[in-house]
């Protein structure tokens, strides 16, 4: 894996500043810097949502290392306008860029109203992230006028609302639920940057090579990325409950380990499930060993911190030799070793400088760990993807997807494996109705619901849509579908649409049986990690 260390620098450098560092390097194909795009914006989005929820609590609470908190995510909005200026201009950039801080001053805003009890200060700055969210919307189709304002609009409205759910949970000490929505965030936000990479990559055809972001080794990228760049952020927040001995650390702790499953369910999917049972207890040490390590800084115990950090380089030792077995000829240990070791240290000399009121210094520390975690994620994934070219090709795989199922009965199947339903497809004057949500997660969609507007979404391959129930249109990626005046519907609880709109939305094919009350269903997709 050393040769990729120039390769992976240099494509680091081409997502902040984009296109202009793709231009001038003649080994990096179109294809590559699509992928690179994808990866990145991903990145950077999911460091916003995170970013974003922790500088709202330390507002709410109104810690000392707030102005901090606010100064990286405002850190992160400068290397989201860099983006856009080195993709559509400086005019872009500067209408992006103070619109996207007053997101994130609202955004405060709220929490700082929050914690004062100032209802009205809190309703203000919910309608003013109401209003960011048309205006935001407005500039996105502007620059990408294919996905549609009312897509990109919901979009942005559904990150607000994860964001503020947090924090509600967060002032209501429902502490479970607020790191619950933090995940939620951060899963949209990944989302939403795919889809936009999409846009950005095929509207400019000349610069990107889309096919580069559609293959099964661009999924594995992503895959690692997202779940390896969340423990670093969700491992820092974590040690900094920790130190402030914080009533909260215990859920931080588990949204953490809810991370590690999975990883390791990731691992398992690429080495089997005994491999993901082995990172699992490796991967768990390394995390309580960090969380220890922040334990022990607090209590200024020299002795007790050796004895972390010790146990700290055990682990990594240890990480670092799994992936080395598991993969002999392109799992380099010393290479895995020195990342981890560098990427760990930014996190424990976060902790130390945290201890010392040194914040500054604190934050610069984790904003270096979240961007070598995403190194390794990168590093790890070449090397996966060396190792099984077949499984991860660099280049589209399609797979045909069968579901089958039938009116009535309580059972579907995906290319042959059966999964039990507890709503049956119905015949209702004339129209076939399938529930929504099992099929969707059948098939790989993520499904979210929005009580406040009574409304399923969808996210998919860098696709969304939205179900309103008793609407006839569903909107996908901002384009209204029609099944023709059958509205979604509710039925025992679970949301059921018009099987036509289901197949206007997500373009597969609708089969139904004759006489039998059968349902059958096809798609040939992109298969993905």
């Amino acid at each position: 894996m050393m040769r990729l260390k120039g390769k992976l620098a240099l494509l680091g450098l081409c997502l902040v500043l984009l296109m202009p560092c793709a231009a001038g390097a003649q080994a990096v194909s179109a294809r590559e810097v699509a992928a690179e795009l994808r990866v990145r914006l991903d990145a950077l989005f999911g460091e916003h949502a995170l970013l974003a929820v922790f500088a709202m609590q330390k507002r709410y609470d109104g810690a000392v290392d707030r102005e901090q908190a606010a100064a990286l995510l405002g850190k992160n909005t400068e290397r989201l306008a860099a983006t856009l200026r080195s993709a559509y201009g400086e005019e872009s950039a500067k209408t992006f860029e103070p619109l996207w801080s007053s997101h994130i001053e609202a955004l405060l805003n709220y929490a700082q109203a929050a914690a004062a009890g100032d209802k009205t200060a809190r309703a203000q700055a919910a309608n003013g992230l109401e209003a960011y969210a048309k205006e935001l919307a407005l500039v996105w189709a502007r620059l990408l006028p294919d996905l549609g304002a009312a897509g990109l609009e919901a979009g942005a409205k559904r990150h607000n609302d994860l964001v503020l759910q947090a924090l509600d949970a967060y002032a209501d000490k429902n502490y479970a639920a607020a790191y619950k929505s933090m995940r939620e965030a951060y899963a949209h936000a990944v989302a939403s940057a795919d889809l936009l990479a999409v846009g950005m990559a095929a509207q400019s055809p000349d610069r990107f090579d889309a096919s580069g972001m559609k293959t099964r080794k661009a999924d594995l990228r992503v895959a690692l990325g997202r779940l390896l760049g969340e423990h670093a952020l969700t491992a820092a927040f974590a040690m900094q409950k920790s130190i402030d001995g914080a009533s909260d650390f215990d859920q931080a702790a588990a949204a953490l380990n809810e991370n590690a499953e999975d990883l390791a369910a990731a691992v398992a999917s690429v080495y089997g499930e005994t491999s993901g049972t082995a990172f699992r207890t490796v991967w768990t040490s390394r995390t309580r060993y960090i969380l220890d390590y922040a334990k022990t800084a607090a209590s200024k115990d020299a002795s007790a911190r050796a004895i972390a950090a010790g146990n700290l380089e055990k682990a990594q030792a240890e990480l670092a030799q799994f992936f080395a077995d598991a993969n002999p000829q392109h799992g380099s240990k010393p290479e895995l070793l020195n990342g981890l070791t560098a990427q760990t240290g930014q996190m424990t000399m976060a902790a130390d400088h945290d201890v010392l009121g040194e914040y500054a210094a604190a934050y610069d520390n984790m904003e270096t760990a979240y961007a070598q975690m995403l190194l390794m994620a990168d590093l790890l994934a070449q090397g996966i993807s060396d190792q099984y070219p077949d499984r991860f090709p660099d280049a589209p795989a399609s797979v045909r997807k069968t579901v089958t199922m039938q009116i009535g009965e309580m059972e579907l199947t995906v290319n042959g494996q059966t999964i039990r339903m507890d709503v049956s497809p119905a015949l209702q004057e004339g129209v076939v109705y399938i529930p929504l949500r099992v099929l969707a997660e059948a098939v790989g969609a993520t499904v979210s619901w929005d009580a406040a507007t009574n409304t399923t979404r969808l996210a998919w391959d860098g696709n969304q849509a939205s179900f309103p129930i008793g609407s006839d249109p569903a909107e996908v990626n901002g384009r209204v579908k029609s099944a023709g005046g059958a509205p979604t519907i509710m039925q025992d609880g679970r949301v059921m649409v018009p099987i036509d709109v289901l197949g206007e939305a997500t373009g597969w094919k609708a089969e139904l049986g004759k006489d039998d009350g059968s349902i059958r269903l096809t798609t040939t997709i992109e298969e993905r990690f």
